[in-house]
């Protein structure tokens, strides 16, 4: 018989897979972001660079959050389970419905993963051009308008998949649910 939490539990797993690989792509980024302290350290006076250092340590922190979030999607990801199905007892008349249910609760979280590293990364941005004092950061400023709504929307509708993603069902399943 069809259980969708079991389902959903194998993919959250294969999740936790991708979650961690993609934490090990990000890992080389930061890894090369730190390298520029280096090449930047003439370019900046030492309130600029210990601020650009500063914003560089928090993107550190995402690589490592993915990778965690990844190891316990893989292990358990009960948490996820219980707020992706809290409440959702309602009877779906086919088979089709309910998969199609579970794959957007998993879509949901996938949205959510994928933004969580742009997300750290804008905060970082904006820490940096808050504090900055000398240096020109108009490049900065420009990735954080064109990338903040994009990922807000992301994390958002990310969240309202996951948890219920009513609006998509009734479209998709319009004539099925009448």
């Amino acid at each position: 018989m069809f259980q969708p939490t079991a389902f959903f539990r194998a993919g959250l797993k294969i999740i936790g897979v991708l979650t961690i690989i993609w934490s090990l792509n990000h890992a080389v980024t930061v890894v090369f972001a730190f390298n520029s302290i280096y090449n930047l350290s003439e370019l900046m006076n030492h309130s600029d660079l210990m601020n650009y250092r500063l914003s560089l340590i928090f993107q550190a922190v995402y690589p490592v959050l993915l990778l965690a979030f990844g190891v316990y999607l893989l292990k358990s990801g009960e948490t996820i389970i219980l707020f992706a199905f809290r409440g959702s007892v309602e009877e779906l008349k086919d088979k089709a419905g309910e998969l199609f249910m579970l794959f957007m609760k998993l879509a949901g979280l996938g949205l959510i993963i994928f933004s969580i590293p742009k997300a750290f990364q804008l905060v970082a941005n904006i820490m940096f051009v808050s504090s900055a004092t000398l240096i020109n950061t108009s490049a900065q400023m420009e990735f954080i308008l064109q990338n903040l709504i994009m990922t807000i929307v992301q994390l958002l509708l990310g969240v309202y998949l996951l948890r219920s993603g009513k609006v998509f069902y009734k479209i998709g399943f319009k004539n099925s649910s009448e």
